[in-house]
């Protein structure tokens, strides 16, 4: 189900982001509601876990997808996107090259993403 929320992992606060949905209207809400709650945080300070295991892509998604890592780009230290396959891994690349981030890293479960990002300094 999409959506976002706030997950404390071994002392550390990560914004786990679900973007596995039916509808590129609940994936657009979902981004909104993820933009508005990182915005509200010091720059530089959020990490993030980011869903898109089984998702479906639209049509608008590529563009969706650029606007919001653009725009959340000054307040996120580091995502983790899980569940990239197939044609997302092509959307993945062109997200990176078009917002120069180099603040993404692909992980193959939220297990592994949490673990990953805890870890850090």
């Amino acid at each position: 189900m999409p959506g976002c929320e706030w997950i404390n992992y071994q002392d550390k606060k990560i914004l786990y982001i679900d973007l596995v949905s039916d509808s590129h209207e609940k994936m657009k809400k979902t981004c909104y509601k993820a933009a508005l709650e990182i915005a509200q945080q010091p720059p530089n300070s959020v990490l993030c876990i980011t869903n898109t295991k089984g998702g479906r892509f639209f049509r608008e998604t590529p563009q969706l997808l650029k606007e919001f890592t653009k725009t959340n780009e000054p307040y996120v230290r580091m995502t983790a996107v899980i569940g990239v396959e197939g044609f997302q891994v092509v959307l993945y690349t062109g997200i990176l090259r078009f917002t120069k981030r180099k603040n993404l890293v692909l992980k193959d479960t939220k297990e592994e993403a949490l673990d990953w990002l805890a870890g850090l300094e």
